[in-house]
């Protein structure tokens, strides 16, 4: 596994959660666990998960509210919920909520990692390309390019396309596309304007009908 996949892991019983996190942090995953589906919306609207794990006995916010509430706000990374046997009702009302999968308490690790694959490689395998208005995102080769020319994006530029792309129903702010994009870098977040200009000069460049509207966080957004 070249990329290192974030997972959001949210199940009130903290020993398994313990223990879940182990594994999948063993497995080559970054984790970050909470307690509760409020606690679990707000991580979700604050970072971006490659897979959210939910459990639907949760206490303040259950697992089935939360993913709705995550669903009506346009994030649609891949979910998996845990249920209990008795839970049948609940499976059925999550996946036509938008889950993605579930998995039966108690639950073997090798089965669990088993759906995290799947779903992280349909995510790759649907994720290659991206159109927005006139122009083509080319993840693959670092391009963008409209009917006109192409031009290729260096790391950062590639990984701000891509990240705009996969959230353009949401304002991202400064803060959060820094902490995204430059992780472990101790740059001011001047940087960011910095690189998102640079986007802004290829689009134009490209005479493409997009734009990154700034004014109360950074949209992908198509020109009308």
């Amino acid at each position: 596994m070249s990329k290192k996949y974030k997972i959001l892991l949210a199940d009130d019983e903290k020993e398994l959660s313990r223990a879940v996190a182990t594994i999948l942090r063993y497995s080559n995953y970054e984790v970050d666990t909470v307690y509760n589906g409020k606690e679990a919306i707000e991580k979700v609207n604050e970072n971006v998960y490659d897979v959210i794990i939910l459990d639907i006995m949760m206490p303040i916010t259950d697992g089935l509210q939360s993913l709705k509430e995550i669903r009506k706000n346009n994030i649609k990374t891949p979910i998996i919920l845990l249920t209990a046997k008795s839970q049948v009702d609940d499976k059925v009302e999550g996946l036509d909520s938008g889950a993605n999968d579930y998995l039966t308490k108690p639950f073997d690790k090798k089965e669990l990692l088993a759906r995290i694959r799947v779903l992280t490689r349909e995510k790759e395998e649907n994720e290659e390309k991206y159109k927005i208005g006139n122009i083509i995102f080319d993840k693959e080769t670092s391009e963008i390019s409209t009917s006109k020319a192409s031009l290729h994006l260096n790391n950062k530029e590639c990984e701000i396309m891509e990240f705009l792309v996969k959230n353009q129903e949401r304002n991202i702010s400064k803060k959060e596309l820094k902490k995204r994009i430059w992780v472990k870098e101790k740059n001011d977040e001047n940087i960011v304007t910095m690189y998102i200009s640079y986007l802004q000069e290829k689009f134009l460049a490209l005479g493409a009908n997009v734009k990154i509207n700034d004014k109360n966080g950074y949209v992908l957004e198509k020109i009308v």
